[in-house]
């Protein structure tokens, strides 16, 4: 029945009608969206507590997860702050362009630690300027996919949401053209690239194993990955299973606008705020990393800083880590 389901939406898309508070799919979205924002809002600033309390902004792959961390904090706070605004006007208009500048661009900065780490894991080299590169395609591509909607304004009230509204047949293709090619197309390389790096590994492994005269070098290989290689891996991972429940809803959406689905919406609403905190539970599962999270270590770090920048201690000669 169409007109139910048009119904209750109806009923989440204005926090200030009196049934927004009655309907439970709309308590159970604003309860769920609250919460896992919240979760992301706080796991990403732990990460980048730690990076920046013990200098792991030194290196590119640390580098590379604040360049995604900061677009997953904004979408974090947009969907949290969503959830207290009516989505009419110029404000649901700024939050539209945000939620597609930031998820466009965390995508695509995603792809490209996949790319680094393809060309890491072939050749053992990182070439030189690679993150400057990586940024000037990321950001100027994705800024300009965002204000194509702009003109027209074709930014609004998209469901429980601001984005581009789901009205015409050409919102539908802003849609596609501004969003979805590009994640999809994404997400196809990183699999193939994924695919390849595993691959590639193995054969690096099995032929080192091959040779008995080449211990040293397999243990020194397999420290190797298993400290740069293995744990960016899970990013991509982890951000493609996200984006599964978000893609189907979406796509739904297109498809069926009059006819939503709660399920879908829930789940869309759940998981893409928590972007954040799943990229801060793959960051902590290493052992060393969650160490550094123990209380005593933190203010031991913060005393030697302190001590540091007031000149009583001399700044100690850093491991540098080569390879990413």
């Amino acid at each position: 029945m169409p007109g139910l389901t048009t119904t209750w939406l109806s009923n989440c898309t204005n926090t200030s009608n009196p049934a927004y508070k009655s309907d439970y799919r709309c308590l159970a979205i604003y309860y769920g969206r609250t919460i896992a924002a919240s979760l992301s809002i706080v796991g990403c600033s732990m990460v980048l507590f730690v990076i920046i309390l013990y200098k792991k902004y030194q290196n590119f792959a640390h580098r590379m997860i604040i360049s995604v961390l900061v677009p997953t904090i904004i979408i974090s706070a947009v969907y949290f702050h969503e959830n207290n605004i009516d989505r009419t006007g110029l404000y649901c208009e700024i939050t539209g362009f945000l939620d597609n500048l930031c998820t466009l661009s965390q995508r695509l900065l995603i792809l490209c630690i996949v790319i680094h780490l393809l060309v890491f894991t072939f050749y053992d080299v990182r070439p030189n300027n690679i993150e400057i590169v990586f940024h000037l395609l990321v950001w100027p591509f994705s800024l300009i996919m965002s204000i194509i909607p702009i003109f027209g304004h074709h930014y609004g009230a998209a469901g429980t949401w601001c984005w581009i509204k789901n009205e015409t047949l050409y919102e539908n293709i802003l849609r596609l053209v501004c969003l979805y090619l590009w994640l999809i197309l994404a997400v196809i390389i990183e699999m193939v690239c994924f695919a390849m790096i595993v691959c590639k590994i193995h054969q690096q492994l099995r032929l080192l194993t091959s040779n008995s005269h080449c211990a040293s070098e397999i243990m020194e290989k397999k420290q190797l990955y298993k400290k740069y290689v293995y744990p960016l891996l899970f990013y991509p991972l982890v951000n493609f299973v996200i984006a599964i429940p978000v893609t189907a809803n979406r796509f739904q959406n297109w498809l069926s606008r009059d006819e939503p689905i709660f399920v879908l919406y829930f789940l869309h609403c759940t998981f893409y705020p928590l972007w954040g905190f799943c990229n801060a539970v793959t960051y902590f599962a290493n052992r060393e990393t969650l160490r550094q999270l123990n209380p005593c270590q933190i203010l031991n770090v913060i005393m030697s800083s302190w001590a540091l920048l007031s000149g009583y201690l001399q700044e100690p000669l850093s491991d540098q880590e080569p390879y990413i």
